[in-house]
């Protein structure tokens, strides 16, 4: 009795493997004498594609419409170029040369193989479209400077090194991309999270320093200050530092650092400071009291890629898919909320060239979704807005915009 129980397991283990790692025959029909791609061809392509479970396989057989009575050399000719159509169609869509072959033993089938989906976030980050600030400091003397948003970086003498570990002489040229708003996230395809963390941001920074043609970094137990413009609420945020993997920058806590809330007189800050002249005002009866703003005060380690950023707890999380239709090129895609400076980026399904999803958001936050491709002098963009969990998935359709349209576009939601 055991052993027929044992057997009757070990059969259904067999049929459950089978079933879910097995071979599934699957057919695609073309009009009579056609070898050419036709919309209802693709559609039963992409029917077969899209219902495969992952880790399985399709045997694909090509026949054409009312040609069961051709001889079969016709129909082995006709099969062949069929099933090299739609090879091509699957590679097209993103499928990968050795996932798709065909069997040329008796009349031409197509095998294709669907392997587990891997994500990796979308797009890469495009500099160009981002202001460059450009500083010149003294290395041996205590030096400030403001950027164009208004945070304020603070250098100690000696801060820098060569790479050598030797402190330049001379002048030292910091330049800077300073990433502010969403508008700039977007456009420089920068997100403020990965792949498995949601983080909310007060400013992002993109650092170099040369000496001459010598790049700079920070030295050992050196550190610099910036003053970052405090959100309304500014409780725990960090110093983050960026590692650029793939063309994205994976985000890193400094679980040393905490931003704390700092008062200063801006004009205290530079009355000493030789590369900035404080405008001095009209002498009035009763002298005005120097102006104290809120900033959030962080130190940093290291130049190259940082921020001031804290983790937005999710307690009720959803994902949303999103489909770009017609997309043969991958797409940068962001889920951009509404209310807070938080923008997820989508991650790109392998399997696919138009699959996107955004990863353990919060349902109930208002957001939009933004997929954008640079195209000549201008982009495709799709774009819509959501509350996410009311909808688990998306499609858009992109349309071509000028870059001034673009922009205008990015301005009209985002502010």
């Amino acid at each position: 009795m055991l052993k027929e129980r044992l057997l009757v397991l070990v059969l259904l283990w067999s049929t459950f493997l089978f079933s879910n790692n097995g071979i599934h025959t699957q057919q695609i029909e073309f009009p009579t004498g056609a070898t050419k791609l036709t919309h209802y061809v693709i559609k039963q392509a992409s029917d077969i594609y899209n219902k495969l479970y992952e880790k399985n396989f399709a045997k694909i057989k090509i026949r054409g419409e009312g040609e069961e009575n051709w001889s079969r050399y016709d129909i082995i000719q006709l099969a062949k170029k069929r099933s090299r159509s739609i090879r091509d169609f699957y590679i097209g869509i993103g499928c990968k040369s050795n996932n798709i072959k065909v069997d040329y033993n008796g009349v031409p089938k197509v095998i294709l193989f669907k392997p587990k989906a891997e994500f990796s976030v979308s797009g890469k980050i495009d500099l160009t479209t981002i202001e460059q600030q450009c500083f010149i400091i003294k290395g041996n003397k205590k030096q400030h400077f403001k950027t164009k948003y208004g945070n304020v970086f603070i250098f100690e003498p000696q801060s820098f090194i060569e790479e050598n570990g030797v402190a330049p002489k001379g002048d030292i040229n910091l330049c800077l991309w300073e990433f502010a708003n969403k508008k700039d996230f977007i456009k420089g395809a920068l997100s403020s999270g990965g792949k498995n963390e949601v983080l909310e941001t007060a400013s992002t920074f993109y650092i170099q320093g040369y000496s001459g043609d010598k790049e700079l970094s920070i030295g050992n137990h050196k550190s610099f200050q910036v003053y970052i413009k405090r959100p309304e609420d500014g409780s725990n945020y960090k110093a983050y530092y960026g590692n650029v993997r793939n063309g994205n920058v994976e985000w890193k806590a400094d679980t040393r650092s905490h931003a704390y809330t700092a008062m200063f007189d801006e004009g205290e800050i530079y009355k000493n400071n030789q590369n900035f002249k404080v405008q001095k005002k009209t002498p009035k009866t009763e002298p005005e009291k120097p102006e104290l703003v809120e900033h959030l005060l962080l130190r940093y380690e290291q130049i190259g890629w940082v921020n001031c950023d804290r983790i937005l707890n999710v307690r009720n999380a959803c994902v949303l898919k999103l489909i770009v239709d017609d997309a043969l090129e991958e797409f940068n895609t962001r889920l951009v909320f509404k209310k807070r400076n938080v923008i997820v980026p989508g991650m790109a399904n392998s399997n696919y060239t138009n699959q996107y999803q955004f990863n353990k958001v919060p349902v109930g936050e208002s957001a939009f979704v933004v997929a954008f491709l640079k195209r000549g002098d201008g982009y495709l963009v799709a774009y819509s807005q959501v509350t996410l969990g009311y909808i688990k998935s998306i499609n858009l359709k992109p349309e071509y915009k000028t870059e001034a349209e673009f922009n205008t576009l990015l301005d009209s939601f985002l502010q």
